[in-house]
């Protein structure tokens, strides 16, 4: 019988310093680990302060995340976050970005995830040139329907750069890719 857990994971302590994983153990496959390095070491060339807030989440970690975005802000639980089962965080391939400036534009200074993260330096630099690190936005705004998640402009899912390229430059989310390349039911 196999791991529960993906058998690459690994710690990006080892790879990224605290001022972008703010303390935090944050697990990421391997796969992705890489080009998440390079990516980070590309938002800091262009003077930026990346965060990484979020990387995999087993089934219970997605449970207590869940449970604490209900119990902190329950009209907005089911924007920041999803039920266990159903997150992309349990892949072991997705990331949440933050951005020190996403305070000040929210004007609250305990905020985590808010959709103006588009706003800041760090979204806007993200959503230019995440793809070419092999990294797509899950949840698009004009995808709601089709993604069934309301837009994350801080969640994007390694899916490799040649992919990642093609999704941009189709301007579609990865679910509508995946539905228009295999017949129903499928379930992305």
């Amino acid at each position: 019988m196999g791991s529960l857990f993906p058998e690459d994971l690994v710690d990006l302590a080892d790879y990224l310093p605290v001022s972008v994983t703010l303390g935090y153990q944050t697990m990421l496959r391997e796969i992705a680990a890489v080009p998440l390095t390079e990516l980070i070491e590309a938002m800091w060339d262009a003077g930026l302060s990346p965060q990484i807030l979020s990387g995999y989440r087993d089934h219970i970690a997605q449970r207590i995340s869940w449970q604490k975005w209900l119990d902190r802000e329950p009209d907005r639980a089911a924007i920041i976050s999803v039920t266990p089962g159903h997150s992309e965080h349990q892949l072991g391939t997705t990331v949440d970005f933050g951005s020190p400036e996403l305070a000040s534009i929210v004007g609250d200074d305990d905020i985590e995830f808010h959709t103006w993260f588009y706003q800041t330096s760090e979204g806007k630099w993200l959503e230019e040139h995440a793809h070419e690190y092999g990294f797509t936005l899950s949840y698009p705004l004009e995808a709601r329907e089709i993604t069934g998640f309301y837009y994350e402009p801080w969640h994007f899912r390694y899916v490799g750069a040649e992919l990642a390229t093609e999704l941009k430059e189709a301007g579609i989310s990865l679910t509508q890719y995946l539905l228009d390349q295999y017949a129903p039911p499928c379930d992305p």
